[in-house]
């Protein structure tokens, strides 16, 4: 007859899967024989504590050019045993890298990186693959400044901001950036300007919440 350690009768056909290490060691005792001529024998069933390759977060996000230059990937690891590999690519086949890394100069892209944990005598766990995501910027197009000389700012008038950009998205808003006052929409109203330099930002915040800006600059002389 097997028993338990509170003596309880049980079968020989017993289900470890929810054996752990905290509650190891698991004993039992196998008794044959009657109360006159009997033996007793005890086994001892012991969990041994297994690494932790943790569980993957939801991606991080960057925006292009933003990204730091010192990035731990266990932040992208939950319940994670820190004394481990981390490869690059979706499984431990890829080249090694450090940790943190540098991933300021990554183009627009997801990347993989997979975490293998140490084992643990004869006890491992499976790899675990996190993503990094680096989102496009908006492009803003390239700007050239607008020179005026001060009498000629009634024919001029008003300057459309859009055609001192070349190449750039829709979507985006100005803003009056020298507080000049002048600014409607895209445009310029010349005549409310003195000599002087003025500032207007095209400004675009793109679906990945990734912004980006260009200045023209308008000279009044």
């Amino acid at each position: 007859v097997w028993r338990d350690v509170n003596n309880n009768s049980i079968s020989n056909l017993r289900d470890i899967t929810g054996f752990t290490f905290s509650g190891s060691p698991y004993s039992f005792s196998y008794t044959v024989g009657d109360l006159d001529c009997s033996d007793i024998e005890t086994i001892t069933i012991n969990i041994d504590e297994g690494p932790e390759s943790g569980t993957a977060n939801v991606p991080a996000n960057f925006c292009q050019g933003l990204a730091p230059e010192n990035y731990d990937l266990f932040d992208l690891l939950t319940g994670a045993d820190q004394l481990g590999t981390w490869f690059i690519g979706t499984d431990n086949s890829g080249a090694i890298t450090t940790n943190p890394i540098d991933i300021s100069g990554l183009a627009e892209g997801t990347y993989n990186y997979t975490y293998e944990v140490t084992p643990i005598g004869t006890c491992v766990d499976e790899p675990v693959t996190v993503q990094i995501i680096v989102n496009p910027l908006p492009n803003t197009g390239t700007p050239s400044g607008a020179i005026f000389c001060e009498n000629d700012l009634i024919a001029n008038s008003p300057l459309d901001l859009f055609g001192q950009l070349d190449g750039e998205d829709p979507g985006g808003i100005w803003t009056d950036g020298s507080a000049s006052g002048a600014l409607s929409g895209s445009e310029v109203d010349l005549t409310s300007l003195a000599i002087g330099f003025y500032n207007y930002t095209y400004t675009i915040t793109n679906a990945n919440d990734c912004a980006k800006s260009s200045t023209v600059v308008v000279t009044i002389e």
